[in-house]
């Protein structure tokens, strides 16, 4: 497909496909959605009864295959099957510790479809604000995308840094030549289903409505209309339906032979035809119906086909291939759904999409879980949320030289633990709250792979008595503060009290996913009465496509799905574009 734009309004761009967000999940979907698909060079894999089914595969792309089949039987560390497939195919048995070669490989063998990838900074996403010294729990091999290998790690021999894992992907959409389709340093302010607005009236000025035939009628019609001989112009049944009665009162012999005797109700039913309409951009209208969506052939490449009169109804009304560029809109009978708005974060500039297919790739790391006592924004200035913004702040401290008070830091978690040891490195005493008993991140963190964290655990549990410049509070919450004294009141389960003088705080206690740029009556979780959540309640989707429930034309992919790790991300772009394909009937070339 060509980059053509459409614009229903003076500002109002029109894609095929809007991404909302530009980490590892718009990436890869973008990368697909360029035309380069997995093919399989070999189905040789060590799970015997997968490789028994890839051995009975016809072809050699992915996306054409029965998914669900394919992933019937798989296990791993998410809940989605196409997750689990994909991962199983990059990453063959990579939690039993072998790496293997992977069995597909992402060749240019599809076709570019018109979209673009919109995200809050450059590419990468919220690898961007994570602390750059934090070593990711994923093995580094498994961070990398596509074709392109993760370098080697400099500090860990397995794990990676955070701004390694940054740099690669902002790398990779460069090396990829995937740049064209990347709006970064955009915030998506405002989206919305596009009903009878006027963006929708624009769009109608510009087309010309074509009806289809009512099924039932052109069962009792088709007979009527056969091709002439091979040295003829062909064309379809439907075709020269529409213009026999375009044009029933001229000499049109060459294209269509007129019916010896119809029934008047036949014709009353064809001119009154009630069913969806195709979509005819202006500039490809003529005076007659060339081939469109019921034969799959422009009028360029058509070639001389006859017409059986067995072949099935579903035959002569597939969707144009876009194997040129075509307004999908001839492949799709209804116009734009999603309408999604975007503010340039240095220059303010508002920028408009309308789009069929709208993708949420936004990530889990947007927006800070809040405690109660914080939750009406009135947070004073020595308490962050993230642990670059408290580094930075320490850092500042020492670099003038101030005497640094206790920091607080509130949380059980990993990101707790990161800030703990970030604030001890620099010799600064670290008062540690958290509501359990001890730490519980490490059940799955094996600990020559992840001492640093066991480390902590070993604090926690021992409450800091052997351990200097550490003081944990067990079974405590935070209940009140003072913002002028810097001073904040923890209480524990049998209600008594403490009261500490901090220098900072900071409350680490996980994040979710922002999408507050939704419609706020569109319930998106498996559970509509609470906030989404990658990890609790991710968006209700198909398992299949990714579709989200009840929303047609509406996607999430990546952690949004219930994707938390970056090896099972592709699984979801290749759930969509599978089923984007199936709509479209496009083919791989």
């Amino acid at each position: 497909m060509t980059n053509s734009i459409e614009e229903m309004k003076d500002n109002t761009i029109y894609k095929e496909v809007v991404i909302v967000g530009n980490g590892p999940s718009g990436i890869i979907l973008s990368l697909m959605l360029s035309g380069r698909l997995p093919c399989f060079i070999h189905n040789e894999h060590p799970d015997e009864m997968l490789s028994a089914r890839l051995k009975s595969l016809n072809s050699a792309c992915l996306i054409r295959q029965d998914l669900a089949f394919l992933a019937q039987g798989l296990e791993g560390r998410c809940t989605n099957p196409v997750s689990l497939l994909m991962d199983a195919l990059l990453h063959p048995c990579a939690d039993l510790g072998l790496d293997l070669e992977p069995l597909v490989q992402f060749r240019p063998k599809g076709i570019e479809i018109d979209h673009v990838v919109v995200g809050q900074g450059p590419p990468g996403g919220s690898w961007h604000r994570i602390d750059p010294n934090v070593l990711t729990l994923s093995l580094g091999s498994w961070m990398s995308l596509p074709e392109v290998p993760f370098p080697a790690c400099t500090i860990n021999e397995k794990r990676a840094c955070s701004r390694d894992v940054a740099a690669y992907y902002e790398k990779y959409v460069t090396d990829m030549e995937l740049t064209k389709y990347f709006v970064n340093d955009a915030l998506v302010t405002m989206v919305k289903k596009i009903g009878d607005t006027e963006e929708s009236r624009a769009a109608k000025k510009r087309t010309i409505w074509v009806k289809k035939l009512d099924r039932d009628v052109v069962e009792r019609v088709k007979d009527y209309f056969v091709p002439v001989n091979e040295d003829s112009e062909n064309r379809c049944f439907i075709t020269n339906a529409i213009n026999c009665l375009m044009s029933r009162n001229a000499r049109r012999s060459r294209h269509c032979r007129r019916p010896r005797a119809m029934h008047q109700d036949t014709l009353k039913k064809i001119n009154q035809a009630k069913s969806e309409s195709i979509l005819i951009p202006k500039h490809e209208r003529k005076k007659s119906i060339s081939c469109c969506s019921c034969c799959g052939e422009t009028e360029n490449n058509r070639s001389p086909k006859p017409l059986l009169h067995s072949q099935s109804l579903d035959t002569f009304t597939k969707p144009v291939p876009f194997r040129e560029r075509l307004h999908s809109s001839i492949c799709d009978e209804k116009l734009p759904r999603w309408l999604v708005q975007s503010t340039d974060v240095d220059t303010g500039e508002v920028t408009r999409y309308s789009c069929k297919y709208l993708v949420l790739a936004c990530g889990s790391y947007d927006s800070p879980n809040r405690l109660e006592i914080f939750k009406n924004g009135n947070d004073p200035e020595w308490l962050m949320h993230d642990l670059r913004s408290l580094e930075s702040r320490l850092d500042q401290k020492l670099y003038e030289g101030d005497s640094v008070d206790p920091v607080l830091i509130v949380g059980a978690g990993l990101s707790a633990a990161d800030a703990v040891m970030a604030v001890r490195s620099r010799n600064i005493p670290v008062v540690h709250v958290f509501r359990g008993r001890s730490a519980e991140f490490t059940k799955q963190l094996p600990e020559n792979m992840y001492p640093e964290y066991h480390k902590v655990r070993q604090m926690m549990n021992d409450g800091g008595s052997t351990y200097p410049l550490y003081t944990a509070y067990p079974e405590h919450s935070l209940v009140d503060f003072n913002s002028e004294t810097q001073t904040v009141k923890l209480a524990s389960k049998a209600g008594d009290e403490v009261k500490l003088k901090l220098s900072f705080a900071a409350v680490l206690i996980g994040s979710r996913p922002c999408i507050s740029f939704m419609p706020p009556t569109m319930q998106l979780g498996i559970f509509a009465d609470r906030e989404i959540d990658s990890k609790t309640n991710p968006v209700e989707i198909n398992p299949l496509t990714h579709e989200v429930a009840g929303q047609e034309g509406l996607f999430a992919v990546g952690p949004l799905a219930g994707d938390n790790f970056v090896r099972y991300i592709p699984g979801g772009a290749v759930a969509v574009v599978s089923e984007l394909y199936r709509r479209w009937n496009l083919v791989e070339s």
